[in-house]
C-alpha cells in the first residue's frame, strides 16, 4: 500500500498532487481521508498544521474504538465486525478508515450487558431497533460528539444480536459470522451491497486482505465459495471481487474472481427468485412485529432513575396498546416502535400517555 496505489484506486493523476487526491477521497467516503493522510505522513510529504491535526484526531478516534472494544470484550462476549478485523490487514503506520464500531453478541442478555458498559460514556443518542420473527433481534446504536464536532463525524458504536440482517426479503438474518477472519471480513463487506454500491474503500480493503499473509495463508477457494452460498451472499461477493479487481491487485483473492463464484451466484439468484413475494403488510407496529420487518424506536424517555431500576433486565419488553401500536421498554429507555421516519403528533402524544399509565401502575 502506497500513495501510487491510492492515486490509482481513486482515479486521480499523480500530476494533480496530494491535495487533489485528498479531495477525491473526501468525495468517495468520509473516512477515506484518514487513510490518505496517514499514507502522506508515512512517505514524509509536507503537511500543514491543519492536516496533521486531522490525522492526529483520526488516530485518537481509532484508539478510542480500540479501547472501547477492549473494555467491553473484557466483560462481555462480543465479536467485532469489519473495522477492527479489517485493520489487521493494514500496516501499523496506515490508518484503516473506520467510521464506527460494530459489535455482535449472542442473545439479548449479553447485548444489554454491553450496552450498559457503553452507557458509561454518556452517549448523546441511544437508538434501538428490532427485527426478525419468530426470533427477535435487537440493534442498539449509541452515538456522541467527536473530538471536533464541527469537522469530524460523530462517534458511533452499534451492538446487535445479528451479524448480518439481509435484505429484508429473500436474504434472511444470519446471526453468527464464520469463525475464519478472512471469510468473515469478505462476507461482511459483501453484505454492504444491500445498503449501498461498492466504493473505493471496499477495493482497498480487499487489496489489503489479499496481501495479508496472516489472513490469507489458509485461503481455500472452495470453502469460501461454500461459505458465500451458506450465507446467501455469492452474487454480492462476486460483484465485490470484480469491482475491486478493476481498482487494485487482489493478491491471494484473485483466483476467486470470475468463474469461481459464478455457479454459486447463479444458484443464489435462482433461489431468491423462487421465494414468494411477501403479502402487503397491514399498517401498524403489531403487523410489523409479526412479520419480522424492522421497527425503529422513537425515543420517549430515558432517566438515570430508570436505568438503575432496570439494572436486572436482560431483555427488552414489547407493550402493545391502541390496537396496532407498541412500546419497547428497554434497560436503557422507552421507545415508540415505528415503521417509518415520520410520526404524527397524535401518535406521539398517545404513546406518552400510555407510558405515563404504565408508570402509574408500577408506582
Amino acid at each position: 500500500m502506497d500513495l501510487a496505489l491510492l492515486y490509482d484506486v481513486l482515479d486521480v493523476s499523480e500530476d494533480f498532487g496530494p491535495g487533489y487526491l485528498l479531495f477525491a477521497a473526501r468525495k468517495q467516503h468520509y473516512t477515506l481521508p484518514y487513510l490518505v493522510l496517514s499514507a502522506l505522513a508515512r512517505e514524509g510529504a509536507p503537511m500543514s498544521e491543519a492536516a496533521r491535526g486531522e490525522l492526529a484526531r483520526a488516530q485518537r478516534r481509532a484508539a478510542h474504538y480500540e479501547a472501547v472494544l477492549e473494555r467491553v470484550a473484557a466483560e462481555v462476549p462480543v465479536r467485532p465486525v469489519k473495522g477492527p478485523l479489517l485493520a489487521r490487514a493494514y500496516p501499523p503506520d496506515l490508518l484503516r478508515p473506520q467510521g464506527d464500531l460494530d459489535l455482535v453478541t449472542v442473545g439479548e442478555p449479553d447485548l444489554w450487558r454491553a450496552v450498559r458498559l457503553l452507557m458509561a460514556d454518556r452517549p448523546r443518542h441511544v437508538g434501538v431497533s428490532v427485527l426478525g420473527a419468530p426470533e427477535r433481534h435487537v440493534v442498539v446504536t449509541l452515538s456522541g460528539p467527536a473530538e471536533d464536532p464541527l469537522l469530524d463525524p460523530e462517534l458511533r458504536v452499534e451492538v446487535a444480536t445479528a451479524a448480518l440482517v439481509g435484505d429484508q426479503g429473500a436474504v434472511p438474518i444470519r446471526a453468527v459470522m464464520p469463525a475464519d477472519v478472512l471469510t468473515s471480513n469478505l462476507l461482511a463487506l459483501a453484505e454492504e451491497r444491500f445498503q449501498r454500491p461498492f466504493h473505493p474503500r471496499d477495493a482497498i480493503d480487499l487489496h489489503q486482505l489479499g496481501r495479508s499473509a496472516d489472513l490469507s495463508a489458509g485461503l481455500s477457494p472452495p470453502e469460501l465459495v461454500a461459505a458465500a452460498s451458506l450465507y446467501h451472499l455469492a452474487p454480492e461477493l462476486a460483484e465485490l471481487l470484480a469491482y475491486a479487481q478493476e481498482k487494485a491487485p487482489l493478491g491471494a483473492l484473485a483466483p476467486l474472481v470470475g468463474d469461481a463464484l459464478a455457479a454459486a451466484a447463479d444458484a443464489e439468484r435462482a433461489r431468491r427468485a423462487a421465494v414468494p413475494a411477501d403479502a402487503p403488510l397491514a399498517p401498524g407496529a403489531e403487523a410489523a412485529l409479526a412479520a419480522g420487518v424492522p421497527l425503529y424506536g422513537m425515543p420517549l424517555r430515558r432517566t438515570e432513575e430508570q436505568l438503575a431500576a432496570r439494572a436486572g433486565w436482560e431483555r427488552a419488553r414489547v407493550h402493545r396498546f391502541g390496537g396496532d401500536e407498541a412500546l419497547l421498554l428497554t434497560p436503557v429507555g422507552d421507545y415508540l416502535l415505528v415503521t417509518g421516519e415520520l410520526v404524527g403528533q397524535e401518535q406521539y402524544d398517545a404513546a406518552l400517555r400510555e407510558l405515563d399509565g404504565l408508570a402509574g401502575e408500577s408506582a
